[in-house]
């Protein structure tokens, strides 16, 4: 559960984040990274950032261009329910957070195959993805 802020303090506090940073995704992982934990927690849960920044600020890669725009499109806040990343015939990468935490699911329709927590989650849904068989 993210803790409560004042919702205006929130949007101020963005602002001002994302004038500091402006379109840097690096920039601004680091001035995230400067926050209390409380704080980051609710900018990263918020409409105010939007779903890519979160990836970023929790991975520090960059995915591909298809994820790339789909993560763009959606708030940071859509990260609670999962976003579909890639996806082919058989398998889907989706990628998620449970509070606070960067999870990477690999989905075979609606049931879920495997899943990968932590700020190396991304890396290995790749190799998991990639191995052998695939």
């Amino acid at each position: 559960m993210v803790p409560l802020i004042d919702p205006l303090e929130l949007a101020v506090l963005a602002d001002r984040v994302l004038q500091i940073a402006g379109d840097d995704v690096e920039q601004l992982a680091e001035v995230l990274d400067s926050l209390d934990p409380e704080t980051r927690a609710a900018l990263l849960d918020s409409d105010l950032l939007n779903a890519y920044q979160v990836f970023y600020f929790h991975f520090r890669e960059v995915p591909g261009p298809l994820a790339e725009d789909r993560l763009l499109l959606h708030a940071a806040q859509d990260t609670r329910e999962g976003i579909l990343l890639e996806g082919d015939e058989d398998l889907d990468l989706v990628f998620l957070t449970r509070q606070g935490v960067p999870v990477m699911e690999i989905r075979e329709a609606d049931t879920m195959v495997t899943r990968f927590e932590g700020k190396d989650a991304y890396r290995r849904a790749q190799a998991f993805l990639a191995g052998p068989g695939r």
